[in-house]
């Protein structure tokens, strides 16, 4: 009896990080003029952001919704559809778009040409810059989802002999199962945050667990739960 007592060891990690920021890269789209898009050092091409950038948080393995453009560079796969054709609005780009471009025809033209982004409540929009200009969305300047992990160990040790011991151990990472999801910038930039790419390029998602986006998988960072069992003998 004394034995099945004796011997215990309990062990947890918990992991609460708020949420790390992400910003817009466009790789594509030299709207600048400055031929440096596609420079092994460059930042990327910004595009403009009207709102407020908690609107545009890392959606949790879904895209931010667009409007495509009809344009060569028409960002893909986009769910918002056009509206009625107006005086005002003369290829039916959503209202909050138009609203954000307002009488700048240089806007009005990528606009038509790219397409845009709104936020899920419609009240926040990225849309691209007028040619020969550099956007004004700040680089990392949306957040994504946090993190939240425990882990969790079980120990038991049990004398066999005065010099041997048994220890088994029961390990359990991610223990609750708790979904984690890497934001859209990704771990070296491999990530979705480049806009000109679209929902079909899932722009804006937290499409990968942390380990998996890495991509180095280990124990711990993020992954579903795992669990881990061994039985070691010290003497």
């Amino acid at each position: 009896m004394g034995q099945l007592l004796q011997g215990w060891e309990l062990n947890s990690v918990v992991t609460l990080q708020s949420a790390s920021p992400w910003g817009v890269q466009d790789f594509t789209n030299d709207f600048s003029g400055t031929n440096q898009v596609n420079e092994l050092d460059t930042f990327g091409q910004p595009w403009n952001f009207v709102g407020n950038p908690a609107d545009f948080k890392a959606g949790r393995a879904v895209p931010i919704p667009c409007w495509a453009g009809s344009g060569a560079s028409a960002i893909t796969g986009c769910t918002i559809a056009s509206g009625a054709v107006t005086a005002n609005n003369p290829f039916g780009a959503p209202s909050a778009c138009i609203n954000a471009v307002g009488n700048n025809m240089g806007e009005l033209n990528t606009l038509d040409s790219v397409g845009c982004y709104v936020s899920a409540n419609g009240e926040s929009v990225l849309i691209p810059p007028a040619l020969g200009t550099i956007g004004d969305a700040r680089r990392n300047m949306f957040p994504d989802l946090g993190f939240m992990d425990w882990d969790l160990s079980v120990v038991k040790e049990t004398k066999i002999k005065e010099r041997l011991t048994a220890q088994f151990r029961a390990e359990f990472f991610n223990v609750l199962n708790h979904a984690n999801f890497s934001d859209p910038n990704g771990p070296a930039n491999a990530g979705f945050n480049d806009p000109s790419t679209g929902q079909t390029g899932n722009f804006g998602c937290g499409c990968n667990t942390p380990d998996q986006a890495a991509p180095n998988p280990v124990l711990g960072t993020g992954g579903s739960r795992s669990i881990q069992l061994g039985l070691k003998l010290i003497w």
